[in-house]
């Protein structure tokens, strides 16, 4: 199952991650210091944003496909149950009060893993 292009894809998948992680931060304080967007707007923004980049980039690299319209539905569905996992985590972890960064933790840890399954497996499945 995990052979040498899987790989390929989730080191691709990875470093895609962390360069979109890196255009949400930037985009959100841009609008909100530069352009003085309520925070809430701009981080909405800035997820968007960040979003279609990281499908532009993972279609491209990662998974080598075609852009489409169903399939960039596919992968937004994707992320919007990737931040539902993120905010359960915190929310779980406040709950058995923990730090709230003991759920940032497990978010890191697992959505990775999660999204690029889902990922392969339905949003870039062949």
């Amino acid at each position: 199952m995990f052979d040498r292009e899987v790989g390929r894809q989730f080191i691709g998948f990875s470093l895609i991650g962390v360069i979109n992680t890196v255009i949400h931060l930037v985009l959100v304080t841009g609008l909100v210091e530069i352009l003085l967007i309520h925070p809430m707007l701009a981080n909405a923004l800035a997820f968007i944003g960040a979003n279609l980049f990281s499908f532009w980039a993972n279609s491209r690299w990662s998974f080598q496909t075609a852009l489409t319209r169903q399939r960039y539905t596919r992968f937004f569905l994707v992320s919007l149950i990737g931040l539902f996992v993120s905010v359960s985590a915190i929310a779980i972890s406040e709950a058995l009060r923990w730090h709230y960064l003991v759920g940032v933790a497990i978010s890191f840890c697992i959505m990775p893993f999660l999204t690029f399954i889902t990922h392969k497996s339905w949003t870039y499945r062949k």
